[in-house]
């Protein structure tokens, strides 16, 4: 015959043991429980949409899909950035032999200004390089 009495418990008594169960720790794997005893995923805590504890499949291929597109954007973003690091390298490279073939038509007025301008162009290119290829060795040695 099954056990039908009932327990009571004062209020001080429930909540000492609510603290105790809550502050035990995670079981190892990182699974862990929620109130109504639904299992719950570390790191997944944004996809729960509507605030309700309790991931769907239309809220989990939302969020798969969210974070597809962000890392397709930080890929692409990465792209811009090697492409315009060596734009500037070849035309950093470049540039001393346009100065030399407008000296070769015979263009002085262009070739002065292209060579007074090297100097500013020069820093202003390197300066680009050089944060490109230190953000790429910085985000390595994270």
């Amino acid at each position: 015959m099954a056990d039908t009495s009932e327990v009571t418990l004062s209020r001080s008594e429930y909540d000492a043991l609510k603290a105790k169960a809550d502050s035990k720790p995670a079981p190892a794997g990182g699974d862990r429980f929620d109130d109504r005893g639904f299992k719950t995923t570390e790191g997944l805590d944004e996809a729960d949409t509507n605030g309700d504890g309790h991931i769907t499949n239309g809220e989990l291929e939302m969020h798969l899909e969210f974070k597809r597109k962000e890392l397709e954007d930080a890929d692409a973003m990465r792209d811009a950035q090697r492409k315009m690091a060596w734009f500037s390298l070849f035309g950093m490279l470049l540039y001393p032999f346009l100065v030399v073939g407008v000296e070769i038509f015979d263009k002085d007025t262009a070739a002065a200004i292209l060579g007074d301008m090297a100097g500013v162009y020069f820093i202003a290119v390197a300066g680009i390089v050089a944060a490109f290829f230190g953000a790429q060795a910085w985000a390595k040695g994270k």
